[in-house]
C-alpha cells in the first residue's frame, strides 16, 4: 500500500488527509482542519499549515511517501514559490519557497512535498473518485470568493491547447463588460441582488435563506444560473465536455439557480460536487503518484 497526504490551502483555513494510492480513497480518522490568520506573518500561517500537516501524520500508523498541497494562486507550482501579493490573503507569503519553508518544520525532504493548483486539485479528485470519474472530457468549477476553473481529459489538466482558454482559466475572461470573476462569484451576485432590491446582504447563505420566501432574491439565483450557462456555453461546445462539476459555496445553492443553467447547456450533465474540499485534497494527494507526476510536471509549468 501507497500512502501521501493531500492538503488544500484555503484564505482563511487549511484541512489535510491520509490518501491510499490503490484505492483512491482518503483514510478515515486522519483529516485535519485548522483556521489561519491569512493576514498573519509568513512564520505564523507557515507553522499552522505545518501544525495541521503534523497532526495528520500523528494520526497515521503507516509510512508517508509525500505531501501534495493545493495552493491558490498566483503561485509558481512547479518550483513551490508563492507569488500571491496585493491580495488580502495570504500576501506575506510573497516570494517565500513554501517547498523549502515546510522541509524545515516538518519530517519530509524537500523533493517530497509538491503543489498544485486548488481549482485543478479540486477537478482531478472529482475525476479520479467523484461524478466525473465516468467521463473522459470534464469542466469543474469553484463558485465562491471568485471563479475556479479547470478543464481536464482523462484526469490531466488541460491549460495550452486552441480549444481552452489560456491556462485553463475563466475567471480572467470577460462576461460583457466585466470580468467573469467579478460576475460569477459571492460580490457578482451579492451586487446583482442590490442592483434589483436596494437592499444589501453579506454573504450567500443570508441570500440563499431569503430566497425561500423572497422571490427577488430568487430571481438574483436564477439571473446568476441563467448568465453562468451563456458564458460557458463556448467553452463547453469549444472543448467537447461531457460534464460540469461544479463545487465551491454558491454551488450549495443549486437548487435555486440549477434549473436556468442546465436550460443554458441541454445535453450536458451537471453535477454539484459530494466530495467538497476532499476533492482537493485528493487531487492534491495523487502528486505522489510518480508516473501521474511525471506526465502533469510540464502542465504544473503553465499553471
Amino acid at each position: 500500500m501507497k500512502y501521501s497526504i493531500g492538503v488544500d490551502i484555503g484564505g482563511s483555513h487549511v484541512s489535510c488527509s491520509m490518501y491510499e494510492h490503490s484505492n483512491i480513497c482518503l483514510i478515515d480518522n486522519t483529516f485535519t482542519y485548522r483556521k489561519v490568520d491569512s493576514k498573519g506573518t509568513a512564520s505564523d500561517i507557515l507553522d499552522t499549515w505545518a501544525l495541521a500537516i503534523l497532526e495528520t501524520v500523528e494520526k497515521s500508523f503507516y509510512s508517508i511517501e509525500g505531501i501534495g498541497i493545493a495552493m491558490p494562486g498566483p503561485f509558481d507550482y512547479y518550483n513551490g514559490i508563492s507569488k500571491l501579493v496585493d491580495l488580502d490573503k495570504l500576501s506575506s507569503l510573497y516570494e517565500v519557497n513554501i517547498r523549502e519553508a515546510l522541509a524545515e518544520r516538518l519530517p519530509f525532504e524537500a523533493s517530497q512535498i509538491r503543489f498544485i493548483n486548488d481549482a485543478s486539485a479540486f477537478s482531478i479528485g472529482e475525476s479520479i473518485a467523484g461524478e466525473g470519474k465516468n467521463y473522459s472530457k470534464a469542466i469543474a468549477i469553484t463558485l465562491g470568493t471568485g471563479l475556479g476553473a479547470s478543464f481536464l481529459e482523462n484526469s490531466y489538466p488541460i491549460m495550452d491547447r486552441d480549444n481552452v482558454p489560456q491556462g485553463g482559466f475563466l475567471y480572467n475572461q470577460k462576461h460583457g463588460d466585466k470580468l467573469a470573476d467579478d460576475v460569477f462569484s459571492t460580490r457578482g451576485l451579492i451586487a446583482y441582488y442590490y442592483e434589483i432590491s436596494g437592499d444589501k446582504v453579506s454573504n450567500v447563505r443570508e441570500l440563499y435563506e431569503k430566497a425561500q420566501f423572497d422571490t427577488t432574491a430568487l430571481k438574483c439565483f436564477q439571473w446568476f444560473g441563467d448568465e453562468l450557462g451563456k458564458f460557458l456555453e463556448s467553452y463547453v461546445r469549444d472543448f467537447g465536455a461531457e460534464v460540469l462539476i461544479i463545487g465551491g459555496n454558491i454551488s450549495k445553492a443549486y437548487d435555486c439557480f440549477g434549473e436556468c443553467l442546465q436550460s443554458r447547456l441541454p445535453g450536458l450533465k451537471i453535477y454539484v460536487s459530494e466530495l467538497g474540499e476532499h476533492a482537493a485534497i485528493l487531487g492534491s494527494a495523487l502528486l505522489l503518484d510518480d508516473h501521474y507526476y511525471h506526465n502533469i510536471q510540464p502542465t504544473l509549468k503553465l499553471m
